[in-house]
């Protein structure tokens, strides 16, 4: 009876593991070693641009029927992908505007509803008066955030465009403790010497 209890947990334990997927970025999933998953991209169309910085390789492609640069970013011991940059092309602003909504509902239709924080409705001019039917005008810094089981997404508005960060929850947490055993690793050099 113990033994079929036993391995019942396992089972579970299991498929509970294996049920963690990473985030998927244009059908390719952000997982693997950076140079790995760059092959993938560069398989669905997208073309190295530039891979000198440690960690960091940059790709040009479209996105969203848009010519994009695409910034894939690995960790610092074992360079894994863990994060993956769009960025949109500039555009002027009533067109950044329609732009950033028509993501917002293609995201939301993917993801869920995000989480929104707009700088116009930040300042206290905006409590004095109860406008009905203010329209949000977007301005540099707004941001939604989507949060999924397998990471994060997450839209800004920056200097006259739009980026897109997909941040993987799984390969994220794999640099995180990389940065811990880093800083755990100078503390006892320096307790050492």
């Amino acid at each position: 009876m113990k033994q079929n209890i036993f391995l019942f947990v396992v089972i579970i334990l299991l498929n509970s593991c294996s049920s963690k997927e990473h985030l998927i970025f244009n059908n390719v999933p952000i997982e693997g070693r950076l140079d790995k998953f760059v092959s993938e991209l560069t398989k669905t169309g997208f073309n190295l641009s530039d891979s000198t910085k440690k960690n960091e390789v940059i790709l040009n492609g479209e996105f969203l029927k848009k010519d994009c640069k695409i910034y894939a970013l690995g960790t610092n011991k074992n360079n894994i992908v863990y994060k993956v940059i769009v960025e949109l092309p500039k555009e002027v602003h009533d067109s950044l505007q329609n732009s950033f909504e028509r993501i917002q509902q293609l995201f939301s239709s993917k993801y869920g509803i995000g989480t929104s924080r707009y700088q116009q409705y930040r300042t206290r001019e905006s409590l004095l008066f109860n406008v009905p039917r203010l329209k949000r005008d977007i301005r540099t810094g707004d941001f939604t955030k989507y949060t999924t089981d397998s990471g994060d997404i997450i839209m800004e508005v920056q200097e006259g465009n739009i980026s897109i960060t997909y941040l993987d929850k799984l390969n994220n947490e794999i640099r995180q403790r990389e940065i811990d055993q880093g800083g755990k690793k100078e503390i006892n050099e320096e307790n050492n010497n």
